[in-house]
């Protein structure tokens, strides 16, 4: 890639401002994390201090405890003293505390001391709890309260205050640095910004310079191709730089381009004079050569197109003149043929329209018969009805015979009631006279009776023989009734079949006009092509004939 190319310095400005991109990432990753680092170098530090502090508040409640039991000898400050010692054990914790932060060799070498002068001072804190608890308080404030244990509670404060400062100027020294590092890398990070925006300044001018403009004159070179401009000037000069490239290519595309177009231009106008006799001298590159070889295979098609439309120009000739008579004829077969088809058409309407008429016959002669149907089964079922009543006639003389039967054996006991009672008023004499007479009425009114009763047997009997006889002639008409039903039904089954049977008929007819109508206009269309045809056939023969005289324009 050379130098002076557009890539290549864009590559190199590219790279240069990633280069300095990532060093300023590493250095922002620095800092933060040295503020990381020094944020947990104090909490180490606070950390510290306060199990240190823990440590001597364990110390200092150890010793008030047993100082205030040696002097008071109440069991509360025993009872702090143990509960310092067995349940909180502050120095206890802060110890393991101290033992997950980084303290030093030193700094453990005190701490071991501090632990040694606490230890040294349980014996003399015993045993003046010992002397307290035995009521002997002189003894033990003088064991506490003396200048030994006085001393080494002051070389434990000591001790720890020396711990505690050493730890914080260890720390505060670690903090020096870490700031100083922190500051050199916040410096290096503001360089290393400045630095990008240098390059960012450095592309933006580049881009301008030599990308943007350069391709603002591409564009509009192109558009200027794009409308079909090959002629006019390229602002840009050929060189070895990408952009140079462009414009090398673009000067050279309008000079191969107008000669290409140019030589087209001559060909076809070759061809438009019917002249296919061409040479292609042009070099066609890339894509363009498809033209070259699209105008060689023109040329060639053209050749054998009008070589064989020549000899088929010549054989239509000939056969066009045979044509016209045959399409004449056709013509007039066509003209005939259209008459026939014509009658025929007139008689298939005269059949459907009587097919038609029987059919709406058939129908109506349906409808008659389904409401005569009708009428036999209201008829059939008043027959029925009619039955049941002289059934209960039947029913209701039978019941009147009984009836009748009673009163004969009502009138029988009467008449033997007024033989007695005649028979008592003979024996009564003039007494009994009136009684006798009464006897005697009751006696003719039984007789009356018995004889009506008689006559009203003998009524029943006829009437029970007529409502018999009128039972057999309801039943032989009922019957009857029945038979016409079912022929009845038959014959409106039939007429209904027969009915669907013309009412399909006329649909097939129908269908069938419309088949020999569309038949007819099929004819006639064909009796008017054929007419048009033996004109075009006409006119065909006389159109071959400037063809050929045209064929024979063409250089091939």
């Amino acid at each position: 890639m050379e130098k002076n190319s557009q890539s290549y310095q864009l590559k190199k400005i590219v790279s240069q401002s990633i280069i300095a991109v990532i060093v300023g990432a590493v250095l922002l990753l620095l800092s933060i994390g040295t503020s990381i680092f020094m944020s947990w170098v104090s909490d180490e530090e606070l950390e510290t201090t306060t199990y240190l502090n823990q440590y001597r508040l364990g110390s200092k409640t150890l010793t008030y405890a047993v100082q205030a039991y040696a002097a008071t000898g109440d069991q509360q400050y025993y009872d702090d003293y143990m509960r310092e010692l067995n349940e909180d054990k502050n120095r206890d914790i802060a110890l393991t505390g101290l033992k997950k932060n980084n303290i030093t060799n030193a700094e453990w070498d005190s701490m071991d001391q501090i632990a040694d002068f606490s230890n040294g001072l349980v014996p003399i804190e015993e045993e003046a709890m010992e002397l307290a608890g035995k009521g002997d308080t002189e003894g033990a404030k003088k064991l506490v309260f003396g200048e030994e244990y006085r001393d080494t509670a002051q070389q434990i404060n000591s001790l720890t205050d020396e711990v505690i400062v050493k730890i914080q100027k260890r720390v505060n020294d670690s903090k020096i640095k870490l700031r100083f590092f922190q500051a050199i890398v916040e410096v290096l990070y503001v360089f290393s910004f400045l630095y990008v925006v240098l390059q960012i300044v450095k592309m933006v001018r580049f881009s301008r310079k030599e990308l943007l403009s350069p391709i603002v004159k591409v564009s509009k070179q192109m558009l200027e191709l794009a409308a079909g401009d090959f002629h006019g000037e390229c602002e840009l000069e050929e060189d070895s730089s990408e952009v140079g490239k462009m414009a090398g290519a673009i000067i050279h595309m309008k000079q191969s381009t107008t000669a290409m177009i140019g030589e087209i231009s001559e060909i076809l106008e070759k061809m438009g004079n019917g002249d296919y006799n061409f040479e292609i001298n042009q070099e066609y590159v890339g894509e363009y050569g498809q033209i070259k070889e699209s105008f060689m295979k023109i040329s060639d098609k053209m050749r054998e197109a009008l070589g064989t439309i020549r000899e088929v120009s010549l054989q239509i000739d000939s056969g066009s003149e045979q044509l016209s008579c045959a399409a004449v004829d056709l013509a007039e077969g066509s003209q005939e043929q259209a008459g026939k088809i014509s009658d025929l058409v007139n008689l298939m309407n005269e059949m459907y329209k009587s097919m038609e008429h029987s059919a709406k016959e058939a129908r109506e002669t349906v409808e008659i018969s389904t409401k005569a149907g009708y009428v036999l089964e209201a008829g059939n079922a008043k027959m029925q009805e009619l039955k049941e009543a002289i059934s209960e006639i039947s029913s209701c003389s039978e019941e009147i015979g009984n009836i009748m039967s009673t009163i004969e054996d009502i009138a029988s006991q009467t008449n033997l009631l007024s033989l007695n009672a005649a028979i008592e008023a003979a024996r009564a004499g003039e007494a009994g006279k009136g009684f006798a007479i009464v006897a005697d009425q009751v006696k003719s009114l039984a007789d009356e009776s018995a004889k009506a009763a008689g006559e009203t047997d003998k009524l029943i009997e006829r009437t029970v023989m007529a409502v018999d006889k009128g039972i057999l002639i309801a039943d032989e008409t009922a019957a009857n009734m029945d038979e016409v039903m079912l022929g009845a039904k038959e014959a409106t089954g039939r007429m209904g079949k027969m009915s669907g049977i013309l009412t399909n008929d006329v649909q097939n007819m129908h269908h069938l006009n419309e088949n020999i109508m569309r038949i007819a206009e099929i004819v006639d269309s064909n009796s008017a092509a054929s007419q048009e045809t033996a004109a075009v056939s006409e006119e065909q023969k006389a159109q071959v004939e400037t063809m050929v005289g045209l064929m024979d324009k063409f250089n091939v």
